[in-house]
């Protein structure tokens, strides 16, 4: 595929930059879509592998299902691609959890779409980040993505490379979230190396008082060589002192205890990169909500919601044709997997959508993994619980049932 802005152009790309080759310690570094340069902030840094984590598997938890309407399409390919097996070597949840910590380390995530030679898509291949630049054509403006193999360089358009990206200043390439909080992790480091050091220090002893104060350095040896002799022999419990000696015990902290909250505000500052609550990474300072289910909705609504909906927008655009889009074809994440509530609320909500006719008890045993009943794929309504369409198509049950409820009145107040 030839690149359309110029020989001259891709020429230069094509030619290492010398700050490149001195940053990368090794070829093999960028072979291996587990050597990358996150890689070692990622696991020497808690507050970042538990920010990763939380995201990454959060969204590996929610299945993603290929719908047409509101219905899912279990016999369609793009249902096995999304839900299944997006590549070979990946289960559906450990693809999305790869390419989320990708997003959330690097900035960007890229999937290539590879066919089938029928008109579908055989796989998506997790691409190294680290060797993808995206251009963008200044004629027309469309999105190209430059790919580094080990052997070439290949030119793809935007719609076959899947994109997923952080916050952007151009809407194309995402800003690495380890770049911004780096004058916060080498603070971080610095603190825990003081912290080291002082370990390492005296944290306990015994001070002794010679009231001779002209003594030579061999005779003050010699004092302390005694008293160390007496204090072993009496199992370091009694010492009798002579000449007017005196011994006072003594002990410092091992860790200022000001420099305890420099994790915390690491712990915070990584929290706001990463758009999470404080408490998803163990401050619980500042929480003020009196439930475990009002804290993981604010976890939804702040920091998971946005990354769902640029998954199912990127997902839709690239790998739905227009026609299958004006069908109603659409790729969605079950969210109602994660909003699940202690048993006392989802009985009492439950119940409400049965009795409020907006639930068939269908789908609420579905989603209690219970088999399905014969007589519940229909919305019931209040009055007993008959079915709606009842009560729509045949009114004169309920006026019947009103009628003779009003005879029945009539006659106890003749009697």
């Amino acid at each position: 595929m030839r690149w359309p802005f110029g020989r001259k152009a891709r020429k230069a790309r094509d030619e290492p930059r010398k700050n490149e080759a001195r940053s990368v310690r090794s070829p093999r570094e960028l072979r291996h879509l587990l050597r990358l340069r996150a890689d070692c902030t990622l696991e020497g840094n808690e507050a970042i592998y538990a920010a990763v984590s939380r995201i990454s598997n959060t969204m590996a938890c929610m299945p993603m299902h290929f719908y047409k309407g509101f219905e899912i399409q279990k016999d369609h390919p793009m249902e096995r691609l999304v839900n299944l097996e997006p590549h070979p070597a990946f289960s559906a949840a450990n693809w999305r959890r790869a390419m989320e910590v990708l997003r959330n380390t690097e900035g960007n995530d890229y999937a290539l779409k590879i066919p089938d030679g029928l008109g579908g898509i055989a796989r998506l291949d997790i691409l190294n980040p680290t060797r993808v630049t995206p251009k963008v054509y200044p004629v027309t403006g469309e999105v190209w993505y430059e790919i580094r193999f080990d052997d070439r360089t290949e030119l793809c358009p935007g719609f076959m490379v899947l994109h997923m990206s952080h916050m952007s200043a151009n809407g194309i390439r995402g800003i690495r979230p380890i770049d911004v909080l780096r004058r916060s992790l080498d603070y971080d480091t610095q603190v825990k190396e003081l912290a080291l050091d002082q370990l390492d220090g005296v944290n306990q002893g015994i001070m002794l008082t010679v009231p001779n104060t002209g003594l030579s350095q061999e005779q003050k040896d010699d004092v302390v060589d005694r008293f160390l002799e007496t204090y072993e022999k009496s199992g370091r419990s009694v010492v009798i002192l002579e000449g007017g000696l005196t011994a006072t015990n003594f002990s410092s902290q091992p860790v200022n205890a000001q420099l305890l909250d420099v994790e915390r505000i690491t712990r915070n500052r990584v929290a706001t990169v990463y758009n999470l609550p404080p408490h998803m990474l163990g401050d619980y300072t500042d929480t003020s909500f009196s439930t475990a289910e009002q804290q993981m909705q604010e976890f939804l609504q702040l920091t998971i919601t946005p990354i769902v909906e640029q998954w199912e927008e990127e997902f839709n655009r690239k790998l739905l044709t227009p026609e299958q889009y004006a069908e109603g074809y659409r790729f969605r994440f079950d969210t109602d997997a994660l909003a699940r509530a202690d048993m006392a609320t989802t009985a009492n909500r439950n119940q409400m959508a049965i009795r409020g006719g907006w639930r068939k008890p269908n789908e609420v045993r579905a989603s209690e993994n219970l088999p399905p009943d014969p007589y519940g794929d229909q919305l019931m309504a209040s009055r007993d619980l008959i079915p709606l369409r009842i009560s729509v198509e045949h009114p004169e049950v309920l006026l019947g049932g009103a009628a003779a409820g009003d005879s029945e009145r009539k006659e106890d107040n003749a009697k």
